[in-house]
């Protein structure tokens, strides 16, 4: 079981790595996977804008890339998230809904697995995305309904399972 996760972290790493056109210091992964669908987004930054965070739905837009095989890339990478999902039910282990990667340039490798079906909750991906991009990029946000949002899934889920 190992075996085969660490061959999929690395094929989804291969890949967010050729969908960046410019060096990158440090990428985050998000894939969400359950029976109904999911989806996949990143955020990198580089050296020059380390506090930065560039989306990676962006790229397209400010970057002369070729949209068919970018698009490729994400339907790939979303295979891989079900591939691995799958993986924990062969091995009969409790189904992760989403999960994190994180990797920087240097190869240090974090990967942090959500349990919560968020498809299950009234969280929509609006917020899924707010409580995300509070959590690992430290986004701090001053408007109110991100912050009402902040607020009430830290009293619903004080133990911060995103």
């Amino acid at each position: 079981m190992e075996k085969e996760m660490n061959q999929i972290y690395r094929e989804i790493a291969d890949t967010v790595n050729e969908m960046i056109p410019e060096e990158w210091e440090k990428f985050y992964f998000y894939g969400q996977v359950s029976e109904t669908g999911g989806g996949t987004y990143f955020f990198y930054n580089t050296s020059k804008e380390s506090n930065s965070f560039y989306y990676s739905l962006d790229i397209p837009s400010y970057f002369a890339v070729n949209n068919q095989e970018f698009k490729e890339k994400k339907r790939k990478l979303y295979r891989l998230c079900k591939d691995l999902r799958r993986i924990f039910k062969e091995n009969e282990q409790d189904l992760w809904y989403s999960f994190t990667m994180s990797l920087e340039k240097t190869g240090k490798l974090k990967i942090h697995y959500d349990y919560t079906d968020w498809f299950a909750t009234d969280y929509h991906f609006g917020d899924q995305m707010i409580i995300w991009k509070y959590k690992y990029l430290g986004e701090e946000r001053t408007d109110e309904k991100a912050k009402k949002v902040l607020e009430r899934y830290f009293r619903d889920f004080p133990d911060n399972p995103i």
